[in-house]
């Protein structure tokens, strides 16, 4: 099978679509703004990285629950208008929406009255979801997006879900989220239901609120313990009569938070009516306003700034032995920002603080012990393999060195024991793809020597992929000027 190059629009040939621009890339997926032509529309068009275009059981989950995403139609969700298949590309067309998210909003600051308007909005698209049965597990800013009228819009629904399908025995007991957000039984690796996606947009209410995770530590690990064993945050003094819907929201026990989204904008309404500190914000919020234009006002009640605030922690985190499916939880539905193309690889890059690092767990190596826990080797090359890939001060740290101390090795290990483990192939083909985009890159600006070195790398993820090859041959031919 050839596959296709996702690295510029020319590229991507899809009958009914034209491509005006890239929109983003990762290592799993590439995202265009495309026209839909049948209906002139602009759509975010996104395409299944050629790595993980190969593997069959991939492809059937994503055209599998794209289906039945497509079937959730409700204002504060992503819309998705086509799923399916040309030749070796799988593709998905969504909603485009280009108002950014609310990363960037809690970035430049959000008063009370947006904060509530843009929980409800949260509250309204989960409320829709759970009742058809879709449970979101990764409720954060960055899957929050706003239409041009200030409407908030959940993204990334039913995609987690199908990646997390537990169809074999090394699947069990994996749990899937981004630590800052995550339910304490997502964090214990339990089963869940809509109540987790509350907690989580609960963690998220504080942020907005206060420019901060509701729990801080050093490691993401240690902040997914918080979230199991610290009580509910509390907001500061400005801020404490929103504090009953916040305890509603992060209780520890599902049964004792809100039972629906419904329930928690219910709330809402009765707390502006009788709390005197809603005085100044003209509350809309209980009757849907989108339709006139209508939003609560701008608060000057405060305003969060978060200049010096370090960014989220990225990381997809498990307990003890109940690791994370780190290559799906998220990477299948991107819907950055609009960025400019990547940067060439450079000679070298900066030496991080040994404390921005991945945390690393002790894995026996072969020599300390004949067979490793599948479930340690896997937390560590999740850990390694996302921190690799994600970073922008020092990408591609510990993917592929130091020898037996980085995620391809563990990720090998790991398939010495279970040759079948999907978790272990799925990182593979992640760390693949990522190689795949840089030395492509380097190779379309004729950075030859870098081009071989990171194709060569990603080699050692995936040593057939055909398309890391022929950029090896790009390259050598480069090299010696032929």
């Amino acid at each position: 099978m050839t596959a296709t190059v996702l690295l510029k629009s020319v590229d991507i040939h899809i009958p009914g679509y034209k491509i005006l621009r890239p929109i983003g890339e990762g290592g799993m997926a590439s995202v265009f703004l495309a026209m839909q032509e049948s209906l002139d529309r602009e759509v975010a068009l996104k395409v299944m990285a050629p790595a993980l275009a190969a593997n069959s059981e991939f492809t059937e989950r994503f055209l599998k629950e794209g289906r039945i995403t497509a079937k959730l139609s409700h204002p504060n969700l992503v819309t998705v208008f086509d799923i399916g298949s040309h030749g070796s590309v799988y593709y998905l067309a969504a909603e485009y929406i280009p108002g950014g998210t609310l990363r960037e909003k809690i970035d430049a600051g959000l008063t009370v009255a947006e904060t509530l308007d843009i929980a409800c909005d949260v509250a309204r698209g989960l409320h829709f979801a759970h009742q058809k049965g879709f449970v979101h597990r990764d409720v954060k800013p960055g899957n929050i997006l706003f239409k041009l009228d200030g409407t908030a819009v959940l993204a990334d629904f039913g995609i987690a879900k199908a990646m997390d399908a537990k169809s074999s025995a090394t699947m069990a007991g994996s749990s899937i989220g981004t630590p800052d957000y995550m339910s304490p039984e997502q964090a214990r690796a339990e089963s869940v239901d809509g109540r987790s996606d509350l907690y989580s947009m609960g963690a998220m209410l504080y942020e907005m609120l206060t420019g901060e995770a509701p729990y801080q530590a050093s490691d993401p690990f240690t902040v997914a313990l918080m979230h199991v064993t610290q009580p509910v945050p509390t907001l500061p003094p400005e801020h404490a009569w929103l504090q009953p819907l916040l305890d509603s929201l992060m209780a520890k026990q599902p049964e004792n938070r809100f039972a629906n989204g419904e329930a928690f904008i219910s709330s809402v309404e009765q707390l502006l009516a009788a709390s005197p500190e809603a005085a100044s914000i003209q509350s809309a919020v209980g009757g849907k306003r989108k339709a006139s234009g209508s939003r609560l006002s701008g608060s000057t009640t405060r305003t969060v700034s978060v200049a010096s605030r370090g960014g989220p922690r990225p990381l997809l985190v498990g307990l003890g032995l109940a690791a994370v499916l780190a290559v799906v939880a998220g990477a299948w539905w991107l819907w950055p920002r609009e960025t400019p193309a990547p940067a060439p690889a450079q000679t070298s890059t900066p030496t991080p603080d040994e404390t921005q690092l991945p945390p690393v767990v002790h894995v026996p190596s072969p020599v300390d012990s004949g067979e490793a826990d599948i479930e340690l080797l896997l937390t560590q090359a999740d850990t390694y393999m996302e921190y690799g890939t994600t970073s922008d001060t020092d990408p591609g740290r510990r993917l592929v060195s130091p020898p037996d101390e980085n995620a391809v090795d563990l990720y090998r290990r790991v398939l010495d024991q279970d040759p079948d483990n999907q978790r272990a192939q799925a990182g593979l083909a992640q760390i693949s793809g990522f190689y795949l985009k840089r030395a492509g890159v380097s190779c379309e600006r004729s950075l030859w020597t870098f081009c071989k070195t990171l194709a060569e790398d990603g080699l050692r993820a995936d040593g057939d992929n055909a398309e890391l090859k022929a950029l090896v041959a790009r390259a050598e031919k480069g090299l010696t000027g032929g």
